[in-house]
């Protein structure tokens, strides 16, 4: 991972966060959903932002979520 883009990793990682617990789901009913390990999803949600999840794996976890991808990386208000 980039220095220069890691505001965007902890963003992306802390809106999934948000918009999957909004969805009353937890890591592990978004993983099975998504098909891929609850392990990952906590990666991903990290703030140390272990794992940069692939398009493929955020496009589905914005389709579970119904939402769309930008969503991801807007600050919150």
């Amino acid at each position: 991972m980039e220095r220069q883009y890691r505001h965007y990793y902890l963003l992306l990682g802390r809106n999934i966060a948000y918009y999957r617990k909004k969805a009353y789901l937890t890591q592990e009913g978004l993983a099975i959903r998504a098909n891929i390990s609850r392990a990952y999803i906590s990666q991903i949600e990290a703030k140390n932002v272990d794992k940069v999840p692939s398009l493929d794996v955020l496009f589905r976890i914005c389709e579970i979520l119904q939402i769309q991808p930008h969503q991801l990386f807007l600050e919150p208000k």
